[in-house]
């Protein structure tokens, strides 16, 4: 620990943050981390139960490779794992990665349509398949349709790759229908407490009338008056191909945001061989800690254009694709907003200069 302090590139290397976050982290979870001191023995240092923790999220080796290397027990690594990662989440959450207001809610609107040129948009969605060993006598709870037993992550992300909103633990046999709905995320969307903004007309077409503030998403989704997915099909008339084109590229960070995050946590190239209730933990702990690195400007490990997601080499062993997040049905209401975001991509006053020459 001494001798990594020393280089701070092979520092960042070893646990995936500069010594000054590592340094900041531990001062703000020590007081959630901190074992009292006995007659009996001194306890781990909070340093080291970081240290523990951070070197499993950055390679996903078992609790045996990581205890070996601490001289610590398997059981101990495997409780130290699930402490610090609860206290990552428990301290930084407030500060890295709040309830959003509508304020808030706005100001990632208006980042999407200087960004990526989607107005109206409040974020990208999307969810992954965290693969799991199979959980001892859980039946075919985590069992998904690729035959590998997961948990779900759905996750809302902003303009700049940060999670807003994520969603951890939903049942991997959930993936042919439901995730979206029976998630608290879903729920809350459905009963209108995520403070979304009120309807407002988009620029420069204001003769279409005020319209939502909404998700972008991929097929896997449904299409409701808060989530725009894309028109299905291949043979499209010109003004659909548009709005696919406009919609995936503001959708695309979401699917970037997963690249970065594996690609700095290396748990998600493995199959965790962790019980669910710890790897809700990590997960969480792994989502913080990716905002609180991208606050504080310490990303040049990451990559900030991952690979192409229809790559086969972006499918990573520990992360699958949501094959279907909820039914197909639509209502009349949604089908009409994105007829309207459809027809405002292709005026004068939503199209972008090179959009023709693309789709």
């Amino acid at each position: 620990m001494k001798d990594l302090k020393e280089d701070p590139e092979k520092f960042r290397a070893y646990f995936r943050l500069s010594p000054e976050l590592f340094s900041q982290l531990l001062i703000k979870i020590t007081p959630k981390i901190e074992k009292i001191h006995t007659n009996m023995r001194e306890p781990i240092s909070p340093e080291e139960r970081l240290a523990i923790c951070l070197r499993f999220l950055a390679t996903g080796d078992s609790f045996a490779t990581i205890g070996f290397n601490y001289r610590v027990g398997n059981s101990t690594t495997g409780k130290i794992v699930a402490e610090v990662s609860q206290a990552i989440w428990d301290v930084l959450q407030p500060e890295y990665m709040p309830e959003p207001t509508t304020d808030d809610w706005v100001a990632i609107a208006r980042a999407f349509e200087q960004r990526w040129n989607f107005p109206n948009c409040i974020g990208a969605l999307d969810g992954k398949h965290v693969v799991l060993q199979a959980p001892p006598a859980s039946g075919s709870k985590f069992y998904n349709y690729k035959g590998s037993h997961s948990i779900v992550l759905l996750a809302v992300v902003d303009a700049n790759y940060m999670f807003t909103v994520i969603d951890v633990g939903g049942y991997g046999r959930n993936s042919d229908g439901g995730i979206l709905s029976e998630s608290p995320l879903g729920k809350h969307l459905k009963a209108g407490t995520l403070g979304i903004p009120g309807d407002t007309p988009l620029q420069g077409a204001e003769e279409k009338g005020p319209m939502p503030y909404v998700l972008v998403a991929d097929e896997a989704f449904p299409l409701q008056r808060h989530i725009m997915r894309p028109y299905p099909g291949r043979q499209l008339p010109r003004v659909k191909r548009c709005y696919n084109y406009r919609l995936s590229r503001a959708r695309r960070i979401v699917e970037n945001a997963f690249g970065i995050l594996s690609t700095q946590w290396r748990i998600y190239r493995r199959v965790l061989g962790i019980c669910p209730e710890k790897a809700d933990s990590v997960v969480k702990a792994t989502c913080m800690l990716h905002n609180y690195m991208r606050k504080n400007d310490d990303t040049e490990r990451a990559p900030q254009y991952p690979p192409n997601p229809t790559d086969n080499r972006f499918q990573e062993a520990g992360l699958e694709p949501l094959h279907q997040a909820g039914s197909n049905n639509s209502s009349r209401e949604a089908a009409l907003i994105r007829e309207k975001f459809c027809e405002y991509f292709s005026s004068a006053a939503g199209e972008v200069p090179w959009q023709n020459d693309i789709v």
